[in-house]
């Protein structure tokens, strides 16, 4: 793409920001994807919630955690589940992520990238919409490594 400013074309500007956005490792780029598809995941929750009536939830970091650990447990296990490779269950995890709770709940998914196909998958899931349109619960934390999605719902004490 160009752009122009005073007539004259700003090509070599282009070029030096391409070469720099080529260097920023393949890691981050994909953190920074993974980001927008949980922002994602989140805002389709709240619209979802709106449109039952519930209040939308807030994004907790102490939930985000526990969720990313648990994404990144079942991409190394190579399976999807519930249950975490040292026999941790959701409510174990939250805790041990620092998030004080009276209620968790969890959706689990894989065998996709997108937001909007995972965010289907659960809402045409008796369980998992349950969760998604559970309005006592009032914090959420989403996150997805290699295609392994994790929800964690809570409601603080």
């Amino acid at each position: 793409m160009r752009e122009r400013i005073g007539g004259a074309a700003r090509l070599p500007l282009v070029a030096a920001l391409v070469a720099v956005a080529c260097t920023v490792p393949a890691t981050a780029a994909y953190a920074a994807t993974a980001a927008d598809d949980t922002d994602t995941v989140v805002a389709m929750v709240n619209q979802e919630r709106q449109e039952a009536g519930c209040d939308p939830v807030t994004v907790d970091s102490h939930l985000t955690d526990a969720a990313q650990a648990h994404s990144r447990d079942q991409a190394d296990m190579g399976k999807m589940t519930h249950k975490g490779s040292d026999g941790s269950t959701v409510g174990k995890r939250a805790t041990r992520a620092g998030y004080e709770w009276s209620s968790v709940g969890e959706n689990v998914a894989s065998g996709t990238t997108s937001p909007e196909r995972v965010m289907s998958m659960w809402m045409n899931s008796e369980a998992h919409r349950d969760n998604i349109l559970n309005c006592g619960f009032e914090d959420i934390g989403v996150a997805v490594v290699d295609g392994y999605w994790t929800q964690d719902f809570g409601t603080p004490r």
